[in-house]
């Protein structure tokens, strides 16, 4: 609660729940289209690139949502060990690792750009 409401009571806390829900709307979208189009037979070679792109939106979108949920929920999302305030912290510290695991982002684009003969 703040301010005697609870958090959900908030017009910018919904704004930023509803921001959240759209970058991961967004990724599973385009997550949805790699796999269809595999499962359709595609060639992996042309769809490398949609690949790296995705996993860049995976990751900016992860760490968009931790920065956001870290916001939502002030100094408690700081806090290590249960509850939601310490699966925020850990995102929030392990998403650079995401970002680099596998290639980094720059990586990524580069590859991404190549694939699409920008």
């Amino acid at each position: 609660k703040t301010f005697g409401r609870p958090l959900i009571g908030h017009q910018v806390i919904r704004h930023k729940i509803a921001e959240m829900a759209r970058h991961v709307l967004a990724t599973h979208g385009l997550m949805a289209t790699i796999t269809r189009a595999l499962d359709g037979g595609a060639d992996m070679g042309r769809t490398s690139g949609q690949l790296a792109l995705a996993k860049v939106q995976a990751t900016k979108s992860l760490e968009f949502c931790a920065r956001e949920a870290s916001q939502v929920l002030g100094g408690k999302a700081y806090l290590r060990g249960g509850g939601p305030g310490g699966r925020i912290e850990r995102c929030y510290r392990e998403v650079r690792v995401f970002a680099i695991g596998g290639g980094s982002e720059e990586i990524m684009l580069e590859l991404a750009t190549r694939q699409a003969k920008l």
